[in-house]
């Protein structure tokens, strides 16, 4: 058993039991509907350096944010030095690691969810944070609430280094990836479309989106189709 001190208070976790994942930097525990990210005292420092730093300044602005899960509270050692070694966030995702079902989704929700994440990846950037490690692998689907959430936020990397432009510009090229590989699993999660005919499909989606959010691409797409499972079978014949 381990003691952490968490807003103030007090809290024991049992190590081996109440585990829910773990990786290179950390372990995840999952306790009364909190997320419990422990970091190895080796990660703290790694990549950009000083975790606690970052995580502060995104514990100040996680109200504003709904698809990006950032840091309620941060953790302390309640053992031995009292130092920093995490931090806490709500629990999402019904309790599994499901990430596909973005395009089973309605227009409306689709978008929906497409717009949350355009909006809070550029009110990161507004706040001088580059959205690292936002990717497929952090990506959460709730069937039951019919939305996507991206988790682990812990190598977010805030700095004054750029421009309010630069932030923006990076962070639209890490979103743009994420989203192109979700729709990428998902077809071929799905049976859509051949390895090779997805990628033609997404080309294509990029031919014709330019520099259109993709919230407001899949808008104009909405009186064609149904949803894009339809949008894909339609196109389908057309993909050489």
């Amino acid at each position: 058993m381990a003691n952490y001190y968490v807003n103030g208070n007090s809290i024991s976790i049992q190590e081996n039991e109440q585990i829910y994942a773990q990786g290179s930097e950390g372990k995840i525990y999952f306790i009364e509907d909190k997320a419990y990210k422990i970091y190895y005292p080796n990660a703290l420092n790694e990549g950009f350096g000083d975790k606690k730093k970052y995580h502060q300044a995104l514990l100040e602005i996680q109200d504003f944010f709904e698809y990006i899960i950032l840091p309620e509270h941060l953790i302390f050692d309640g053992n031995q030095s009292n130092s920093y070694c995490g931090y806490t966030t709500k629990w999402v995702g019904d309790g599994n690691k499901q990430k596909e079902g973005i395009t089973t989704l309605s227009w409306n929700l689709l978008i929906h969810n497409l717009a949350g994440f355009e909006r809070e990846i550029h009110l990161l950037g507004k706040n001088r944070f580059l959205a690292v490690d936002f990717s497929f692998h952090n990506l959460v689907f709730s069937d039951k609430e019919q939305k996507l959430y991206m988790v682990d936020p812990g190598r977010y990397h805030h700095t004054s280094y750029f421009t309010l432009d630069d932030y923006h510009r990076r962070n639209q090229c890490i979103l743009k990836t994420c989203i192109l590989h979700m729709l990428e699993r998902d077809i071929l999660h799905f049976h859509l479309l051949s390895s090779k005919k997805v990628k033609i499909f997404l080309n294509h989606i990029e031919l014709e989106r330019k520099n259109l959010p993709f919230s407001e691409y899949f808008s104009e797409n909405e009186q064609k189709y149904s949803n894009i499972q339809e949008m894909i079978k339609v196109k389908e014949k057309f993909l050489h």
